[in-house]
């Protein structure tokens, strides 16, 4: 009967952890001890034996369940794949040194930032072309995100001259080109948006100059030239506000204060019926700053979104209505 015993607990005992084995081991030792004093005087063996078996066999059964029991569980932390923000398609000129990362973050589902990996490997900044630029993000789990981007080289003009003279000249060769006579002031500024925030991709650097005008006419004049250029919040608030005092409209220049994220300029604009919020930079959220009033912007940053903290004593109110056109 011992030698039963014995080739249960060599036939099972091996499928258990270490743990499990251990006290499997001991409990069936015993049970062969006991069964030896048990036989010795007991006339009916057999059933003996196999009462024995039986326990064996429950005991086994028993760390089984015990050993599932306890064994911990896997649990998937992140669902969900990282989300990459800010890339884009950019345009430089031959030679010129890219900016790959500027705004260029990820984060996993739970919200954390986590690294970005850049695969610039095609590009030649020496040879006019596009070139296919790569982003991955991989969480901690191995969950992956690639996100491709096209950076454009092209090789710069020179003018001997530019054929406008003055700010005043390239603003109204722009409205011409994209405002006519039957449009209200308000369809102006909508139109003034779309022009600002779809030919200016954002990036960390600007024109340089000293003051708004010139920020303006620098960048009206590349974007006359090469139809897409790149710039700060600075570029757009200054083309903005050329084009818009262009048109007929009154401007505040507007600064953030305290803001998380950093500096940033935007308008605050009126065409007879107030004054409303307008800001054409690209954010990475993709939010929409076109004619808000107080009330929308201030849902803005209820939401965690920084950027337009101000000192409201320093700007005139919104209307509370909606700007309609």
């Amino acid at each position: 009967m011992r030698k039963h015993i014995r080739k249960l607990l060599e036939k099972n005992i091996m499928k258990y952890s270490r743990v499990t084995r251990r006290a499997i081991a001991v409990v069936l030792a015993g049970i062969m001890v006991t069964s030896s004093l048990c036989i010795v005087g007991c006339n009916n063996k057999t059933e003996v034996a196999e009462e024995l078996t039986e326990t064996a066999e429950s005991v086994t059964d028993e760390a089984v369940h015990t050993q599932q029991a306890t064994e911990p569980t896997t649990v998937k932390v992140h669902q969900n794949p990282p989300v990459i923000y800010g890339v884009e398609d950019k345009t430089y000129y031959v030679g010129a040194k890219p900016s790959y990362m500027s705004g260029v973050y990820a984060v996993d589902d739970t919200e954390q930032e986590i690294d970005v990996e850049i695969d610039k490997s095609q590009v030649d900044t020496s040879t006019p072309g596009s070139y296919n630029v790569y982003y991955k993000a991989v969480d901690s789990e191995g969950n992956e995100t690639t996100v491709e981007a096209v950076f454009s080289f092209i090789e710069e003009v020179t003018q001997a001259a530019n054929k406008y003279a003055t700010l005043d000249d390239v603003v109204s060769a722009v409205l011409s080109q994209i405002t006519n006579s039957s449009m209200s002031k308000g369809e102006k500024t909508r139109v003034i948006y779309n022009y600002v925030h779809g030919k200016i991709g954002y990036s960390a650097n600007n024109y340089g100059a000293v003051d708004w005008q010139s920020e303006a006419y620098n960048a009206l004049i590349d974007l006359d030239k090469y139809g897409f250029i790149y710039g700060d919040c600075f570029t757009y608030c200054s083309v903005a506000r050329a084009l818009l005092l262009g048109m007929g409209a009154e401007c505040i220049w507007v600064n953030n204060k305290g803001a998380a994220t950093g500096d940033h300029s935007w308008l605050l604009c009126n065409v007879g019926t107030g004054w409303y919020h307008f800001d054409a930079t690209r954010m990475h959220d993709k939010f929409e700053c076109y004619m808000l009033t107080d009330e929308q912007i201030q849902d803005y940053l209820d939401k965690g979104n920084s950027v337009y903290k101000r000192d409201m004593s320093l700007y005139p109110a919104t209307p509370s209505e909606h700007f309609s056109y």
